[in-house]
Parts: structure tokens; sequence; C-alpha cells
């Protein structure tokens, strides 16, 4: 099959996507290189069938390959500070400089929606290292290329749940662990959003709502997780696509919720 060849202005750039196995992170990776975008995907699964869910990077490599672009899939564990740095050295390795990061993937492991005293350690640093730390480590990691060029986007995927007042740990409410980070997230990205933006480098925080990936959809099969009403996975690609190609600096250092953008600016879904 011949390659499908972008057609975007933000040809030869390169981002880094963690997370990019499945769900949203594979859907953005997917946007970005119809773009022209090259890409780094950065995820735990390589191969089908190392995971419980659906979906790898090979498997993910091999769609964006179709699109005409280069793709370098790494295996990384965001949990493990030293394999997030491992991960952005031979991304700069390979391509000199990154353009875009996308700081996706995130901790949901065992204990995220247990009640304080049965919440061990262990999950709290799991969710510090994943969901705050890795977006830090990665962002030092690459916004000296960015500061060169004078350009760039850091996008990070945030939660509601780092702001609202949600129902008990348990069936149906997360624990503090996870919220707790999302939230330290966002003030992240506000305080480096202050520091870049006259360097023309934006820094974003996406809230992508409630998302029917694949993950959830089996969740709820399963009865594992409660059914909420759940929007398409293109409405969160659809906005970090706008976010990664366009840098809009006005809404640089905001929280920003995905479905208000995609309506906001009538972005294609696609």
């Amino acid at each position: 099959m011949e390659a499908k060849q972008p057609t975007n202005r933000s040809r030869g750039q390169t981002a880094i996507i963690t997370g990019a196995s499945r769900g949203i992170g594979k859907q953005i990776a997917l946007r970005l290189a119809r773009n022209g975008f090259n890409l780094v995907l950065a995820a735990r699964t390589m191969d089908a069938g190392q995971s419980r869910w659906p979906g790898s990077l090979a498997e993910t490599a091999a769609e964006v390959r179709e699109l005409g672009v280069r793709v370098t899939p790494i295996r990384c564990d965001v949990t493990r500070r030293i394999e997030v740095e491992a991960m952005c050295q031979t991304a700069l390795a390979e391509y000199g400089a990154i353009d875009v990061l996308v700081n996706n993937a995130l901790y949901l492991g065992p204990g995220n929606y247990n009640a304080f005293l049965q919440t061990s350690l262990d999950t709290w640093a799991f969710n510090i290292e994943a969901n705050l730390m890795a977006a830090v480590v990665a962002s030092k990691a690459c916004l000296p290329s960015m500061l060169a060029k004078r350009r760039g986007v850091i996008l990070n995927l945030t939660s509601a749940a780092a702001t609202m007042t949600a129902s008990s740990p348990g069936a149906t409410g997360i624990g503090a662990p996870y919220a707790v980070s999302k939230a330290a997230l966002n003030r992240f990205v506000v305080a480096l959003a202050l520091e870049a933006r006259d360097a023309g480098i934006g820094v974003f925080a996406l809230d992508p709502g409630a998302v029917l990936t694949e993950r959830a959809d089996q969740e709820i099969r399963r009865g594992s997780r409660p059914y909420i009403a759940r929007q398409p996975m293109d409405i969160p690609a659809a906005a970090a696509e706008y976010l990664c190609c366009r840098c809009p600096l006005d809404l640089s250092g905001q929280v920003l919720e995905a479905r208000v953008l995609v309506e906001r600016f009538k972005l294609a879904q696609p």
C-alpha cells in the first residue's frame, strides 16, 4: 500500500507522545502524523498480547508509518524516572530536536480507587512519578531544544479530578493520589508557561473529559467500572491536534477542556 503523504506545514517536525499504545495517545499520534510530524512513541506495551488491554506501540507505529512519517517506538514505564530520561535522550539523539512533547501517559494501577487508609505509599509514589514527575523530567529534557528554535509545545493531559468534588473512593470515586498528582501537574503548567511564553513556547493542560477508550470500554463491559456518559476519543484528539499544531499562546498556562475547545474552534473530528 502506498503511504499517504502529509500535507501540513508541520512536516518534518518531531513530537514525543507518551502512552501511545492505545487510547487518546494513539489518536493524537495519528493526527500529528497526518500533519507531518515525525513521532517518538512511548508506552509499556511494545507488542500485541503483552497487555490485558488492546493495542501496542508496534500497532500504533505501523499505522503511523502508513501516513508517510518517521516513527520511533520506545518502551517506557513513566513510573520509572530513568526510563523517561532515556526516552528523551534517544529521541534527541535520533531527531536532533523535539518540537512538541505530549505527556499523556498516567498511572491507573491497583490502589487508585481505595480510601486513604487503604492506599499504600507505593500507590502515592507511582501516581506522583507517572502523573507529575514524568512530565517534569521530559519537559526539562526537551525544553532546551525548543528554546533554541524559539518555538514549541508542551501538552499535558490532566483530569477534572484535580479540582472536582468527587464521590467517596470505592466503586465510583477515585482516591487522593491521582487527584493530588493531577492538581500538581496543573500548577506546573501554570509555572512553566510563565517562563516559556516569551520564547514562543506554549505549555497547556488539557482535560479530555470522560472518554470511551478501549480500556474504559472493556472495564464497563466487565462491570469493573461504572457506566457514565463518555465522549469519543476524537474529542480530546482534535483538541490536542489544535494545540500542538497552532500553539495558541494566548491559551498557554491554562487548564483547557477538550470539548469546549472543539466547540469553540469548530475542530474536525476528523
